[in-house]
Formats: structure tokens, sequence, C-alpha cells
């Protein structure tokens, strides 16, 4: 019975991910797995005609592991093994009646300084914001007493055909880098702390939604209207929170103040830990 179970979960483990095949052309020494790996989309600008091959990911009969974000982690792994960091999208199709994995076909490339063509990249506890983040025209800056701007957003992607019967659904939580902007004479640490709160705040407001929807039953039928619904009524908290936060802080300026906001988005985030993403 043991040696049973055991098959069991070895083909599971194989069979219910998606498949990835790849066609490398001039294969590179691997990247260690902290290594950044940037993901361009389909819409995105970027010409290039030293790619190190091409990978893609489809449908594996049984896939369930196979939502955008579960592939594109895969197509991560895979192009650090093949010593590449930086992913172009040239074809991506949602799930739909004929597939439930949502499928990718990429370019890998190694290009220098990758953190050049970063447009987006996800919360983590491990990255702190940097003024080099900031690709934004500070000209758009229009308010005279304002020195930066931080757009990051948070959304959901949601997988209405997953296999098990209950949808899938992701809550993401961006920092977009050319829609954020920094007067050049405005770059010192102070703002830069104050701007990190903001998109920590962001990432409050994205652990509660996912709290939520986990606690939610979501099933194919009601995961747009449920996922929506708690999705509206969360962002206007997070709205409402943003707000208080550049008034109460004076938009940073107001030390003692500033200190008290950190230390209160740090015991939230460290409550909410359990729905990181």
């Amino acid at each position: 019975m043991k040696l049973f179970l055991y098959t069991f979960s070895t083909i599971c483990l194989f069979s219910c991910s998606p498949r990835i095949h790849t066609e490398i052309m001039g294969d590179r020494p691997p990247l260690p797995d902290s290594a950044l790996v940037v993901v361009l989309d389909e819409r995105d600008r970027f010409y290039r005609n030293d790619e190190i091959g091409t990978i893609n990911s489809f449908d594996n009969v049984l896939s369930t592991h196979c939502t955008y974000d579960e592939v594109i982690a895969k197509l991560k792994w895979m192009a650090r093994s093949h010593g590449a960091n930086l992913i172009k999208i040239t074809m991506y199709k949602e799930a739909d009646y004929k597939s439930t994995c949502d499928r990718i076909t990429a370019k890998i490339y190694k290009v220098d300084n990758v953190k050049l063509y970063e447009k987006k990249f996800g919360w983590s506890s491990d990255r702190k914001l940097a003024w080099e983040d900031y690709k934004g025209n500070p000209a758009a800056i229009h308010e005279s007493n304002v020195a930066a701007t931080t757009n990051c957003r948070f959304g959901i992607r949601a997988n209405p055909l997953f296999t098990s019967g209950r949808a899938k659904v992701f809550v993401t939580n961006e920092f977009i880098c050319h829609q954020s902007s920094v007067r050049p004479e405005q770059k010192k640490p102070s703002l830069l702390e104050h701007e990190q709160l903001h998109f920590d705040l962001c990432e409050v407001y994205a652990r509660k939604l996912r709290k939520e929807l986990t606690d939610a039953h979501l099933t194919p039928l009601n995961v747009d209207t449920v996922s929506k619904d708690a999705f509206l009524k969360m962002y206007k908290l997070y709205r409402e929170r943003q707000d208080l936060y550049d008034i109460e802080t004076n938009h940073g300026l107001d030390l003692q103040a500033q200190k008290q906001w950190e230390h209160k988005i740090g015991e939230e985030l460290e409550e909410l830990s359990a729905y990181t993403n």
C-alpha cells in the first residue's frame, strides 16, 4: 500500500503540471535561483535577434497547476537553467473550453543590466524600492507640492476552468516602473521610505483580498461575480487608506506620524503573512 501511494504521488506530480517545450540554440551556464528574470508581455517593445532559444508551455491533459502566474514561474526557472534573464512573450492564450491551461510561447535572452528592461515587478519582502525603479517622466508630476508618485496596483487573475471544480484566483500586487516618477532633486532616503510604505500598503490590501477569496467558495459559475465584488470593495478601502496615509504623514514630512504608520503597516503585514503570494 505504501508503495502504491508513493507511485501515485509521483505520477500526479508530473501529469498535473503543464509540459514545457524548449528549442535552445545557444545554451549558456545556468543562473542561480535568485537571479532576476524580467518578463516582457506581447505588447512590450523589444527587438533583438540573439535569443538563446524558444520556450513554450502547453496542456498535459491532466494539467492543473497552469494558471498564468504558475506557468510564468516555471518559465522563469527554465530560463535560468539555460542562462537567460529575460523572457519575451510572443504568444499568450488564456484558458478556454479547449484547454484548462494558460498557454505561453516566449523567446529567452541574456542581457546586460536586466533591470533596465523591467517594466513592473511584484511586491517582495526581499526587495525594497530603489530610485532606479522610478522610470516615469518627472515632468508628468503636475502638483508643485508632490515630489514623487508611486504607481502600485493590485488586481486579480481568475481561471474559471480549473479542473478540480473549484475556480482558481491569483491576486497580484505590482509596482509599475514607467508610471512612477520622482523629481531629480528630491531623491532622498526619507522620501523613498515614504513611497515604500505606499507599496507596502498595497500589499496589505492584496493580502486582505487573498484572505477573502480564500475563504469564499469559488466555483466556475460564481468566480467572476464573487471575485469582482470582493475586489471593488477592497479597492475602495485601499484608496481611502492611501489617502489617509498621505494626510496623516503630510506626505512623509511628519516624521513621527511616518514612524507610527511604518509600525502599523508592519504589524498588518505580519498578521496577514499567511496570505503572501
